[in-house]
């Protein structure tokens, strides 16, 4: 199954050539890809761009029929049901709005089908959504709070009552640093998406840069549609257009779990308030979870170009 998926892949996104999509139906389905960094270099070896990938996530998991999730739940002896979520310490954010994945993908010279990711153009990589955090309350010991930062925190939450909390997943560093592995993508073994992310949290108390993580300590979170932890992913359903250009993986579930957290960043007024949120949320820490439910979709480079009009 899988060489032939990869076999009727590799057709589609290298060599096939089909008309012009005609309707507005057929020309929306390209427009996923308009961000794709057409015509730049990636890769170890500066190979150009040849795939143009676009991923969605959902906070459900996904099934095509009644039958498949039970035949899955038999398969694996566990219900299904995951949620899509960031876990980190002791706080565990859902991520109920989509976050959107765009970009290309230059092959790189080692084996398998690894790919490196290059920036989307004209759109961010991963598009930054505010999820509903925790209550502040929840987020702060008062007890590290110095006097200065224990007053502000008091007027936030008991004058201000601005209590409500965001937590914005943000890509870390340059876009090089997200891999693609479709072979481990397909079969479930290994880390089929590696992602660097930063999260910036919202409120007024924790001021306009407050994170975990950042450019230089990322929280890298390896993805594998198969088993991490106690948590256990799965491959969605693969479909290609009529004219064999798109690939559409609908309905997966990527899981990850033992990855480490730094502790917070520049919460507060100038770091004053990093104590008191890391002993709260329990960072840093060693040992984090993540489910993301989603689609995902690629097609070639050329083909884009072709049909987008480029």
């Amino acid at each position: 199954m899988l060489m032939v998926v990869v076999a009727a892949m590799a057709m589609a996104l290298v060599g096939a050539t089909s008309a012009m999509a005609e309707t507005t139906q057929e020309k929306a389905q390209w427009q996923a890809f308009a961000n794709c960094p057409f015509h730049e270099f990636g890769g170890q070896e500066g190979h150009e761009i040849t795939i143009c990938p676009w991923a969605q996530s959902s906070y459900k998991e996904r099934w095509s029929s009644k039958k498949e999730r039970e035949a899955y739940e038999s398969a694996h002896g566990t219900p299904a049901g995951l949620l899509s979520h960031f876990s980190a310490g002791n706080i565990s954010v859902a991520l109920k709005l989509p976050i959107t994945l765009k970009g290309g993908a230059a092959e790189k010279e080692v084996e398998g089908q690894v790919f490196e990711w290059v920036g989307a153009k004209g759109s961010p990589t991963i598009q930054p959504v505010a999820q509903a955090g925790p209550s502040l309350a929840r987020e702060v010991n008062k007890a590290d709070l110095s006097a200065a930062e224990l007053a502000r925190y008091t007027y936030y939450r008991n004058i201000a009552r601005e209590t409500r909390t965001t937590a914005t997943v943000e890509l870390a560093g340059p876009a090089t640093n997200i891999k693609l592995d479709l072979a481990a993508l397909l079969e479930g073994v290994g880390t089929a998406f590696s992602f660097p992310v930063k999260v910036k949290l919202g409120n007024k108390f924790f001021g306009d840069n407050c994170y975990v993580g950042s450019d230089e300590h990322p929280i890298v979170v390896n993805f594998t549609t198969g088993t991490a932890g106690e948590l256990q992913g799965k491959l969605g359903n693969l479909s290609f257009n009529p004219e064999g250009t798109i690939l559409t993986v609908w309905g997966d579930t990527l899981v990850a779990s033992g990855f480490a957290s730094p502790g917070v960043e520049n919460c507060g007024v100038e770091g004053g308030a990093d104590a008191a949120m890391d002993a709260a949320i329990g960072l840093p820490s060693a040992s984090n979870t993540s489910v993301l439910n989603g689609v995902l979709k690629q097609t070639g480079s050329e083909e884009a170009i072709e049909h987008l009009g480029i």
